[in-house]
């Protein structure tokens, strides 16, 4: 049983967006190693971001 779903050609713009998470396999053939790698420091900075704002002792007092 393979863990890739079927691409759905004939798809609705009324449909909206599809939540469900894509499989390791799939985003291997969509994705390059350096798109990966921009994704990934994007995330490490947005998640540096959110723990300065976290740590950020404004209105603490």
């Amino acid at each position: 049983m393979s863990d890739e779903r079927p691409d759905k050609q004939d798809k609705d713009d009324t449909e909206g967006y599809d939540p469900r998470p894509v499989s390791d396999g799939r985003l291997r053939e969509e994705m390059t190693r350096e798109e990966v790698e921009a994704y990934r420091e994007d995330a490490d900075r947005a998640h540096a971001n959110w723990f300065s704002v976290m740590n950020n002792p404004y209105g603490k007092d």
